[in-house]
């Protein structure tokens, strides 16, 4: 195993365990929650589902059909990591890790790997600053709810829509 690997692998799993202290070590459902750094796939084999899916799992919120139909829209409407050149950093975040780099003037990060953007949207969306987001994300009944949220806070992305 290389040690970038590995780095980064710690490093999700301690967003992991955060994500879980946070709900109590289960999801908003009230499950264990079974989130874990092997789920996460090699680079360049994200997909939109399965990076929302991963971030969910991160963040400790259920994974509901709304919930990813809500995340997979608003990757759609940053744009990034599959639509532009913020590698990594499908929620186009400025959050910076150690190996990021800024794309744009705004300040949106590219990561050398996805574990370190997965770990930056998780740090990013945790931070205390989006609770309108995770209580949505909580809910888990509306994805439009979601939507509402996120164009409604700091994170400075256009309104959207999005659907179970």
């Amino acid at each position: 195993m290389k040690l970038r690997t590995f780095v980064g692998s710690a490093a999700v799993c301690g967003v992991v365990l955060a994500g879980m202290s946070k709900q109590g070590g289960s999801t908003g459902g009230g499950t264990p929650q079974e989130a874990s750094v092997g789920a996460i796939p090699a680079a360049g084999s994200y997909t939109p589902a399965s990076w929302a899916s991963a971030f969910l799992g991160v963040i400790g919120e259920p994974q509901t059909a709304c919930n990813l139909g809500a995340v997979e829209a608003w990757e759609s409407a940053e744009g990034g990591a599959w639509d532009n050149s913020a590698a990594a950093n499908p929620l186009d975040t400025t959050e910076r890790e150690p190996g990021s780099w800024s794309i744009n003037s705004v300040g949106v990060q590219a990561y050398p790997s996805w574990a370190e953007g997965l770990q930056a949207n998780a740090a990013a969306i945790t931070n205390g600053l989006y609770g309108g987001i995770l209580s949505a994300l909580s809910a888990g009944d509306s994805a439009q709810a979601v939507a509402d949220a996120v164009a409604s806070s700091p994170w400075g992305t256009a309104p959207f829509s999005a659907n179970c």
